[in-house]
């Protein structure tokens, strides 16, 4: 892919029809996109209410025991709410890496809660208008998401 066609891909916003036609190619569901949303709104929260600091939190040991902590504790809060993820090796990993980058190597935490329920709002919010680059992210993540969902059927 040359330069212009990379800008092209992050920047230039896919029509609605577009959208509707790669949301039901790949199954995505509005529902199940509002979830998400909610599931990283809320891993957000408790990685940046409960981080104690770059002074107590900062070797890789520290960085992963407060992420890992925190990923299994919304897990618990969204069972608690009969909602059932399963602590997935690839959900978590995905986001670990994630944090990593944008949280835990930021020198300022206070701006880089903002980037990090960017990720919500650019992949899970169903009606955004995504660029090709946006929904590639949601399909991945997407994903993700579904295959730590555990489903109980009700009989």
């Amino acid at each position: 892919m040359n330069t212009g066609e990379f800008i092209k891909y992050i920047s230039t916003p896919l029509t609605q029809e577009e959208m509707i036609l790669l949301y039901k190619a790949n199954n995505i569901n509005y529902n199940k996109c509002s979830l998400f949303f909610d599931y990283i709104v809320s891993l957000n929260c408790k990685v940046y209410d409960t981080f104690l600091g770059d002074d107590v939190i900062n070797r890789e040991k520290d960085i992963e025991s407060h992420f890992l902590w925190c990923f299994k504790d919304v897990v618990k809060d969204f069972k608690e709410e009969g909602i059932k993820f399963s602590d997935d090796d690839e959900l978590r990993d995905y986001f670990y890496n994630f944090y990593i980058e944008v949280f835990y190597n930021s020198n300022s935490k206070k701006d880089s809660i903002e980037k990090l329920n960017k990720l919500a709002q650019f992949s899970f919010d169903y009606h955004r208008i995504k660029t090709r680059s946006d929904m590639d992210v949601l399909i991945e993540l997407y994903r993700l998401f579904e295959k730590s969902l555990n489903f109980k059927l009700k009989i």
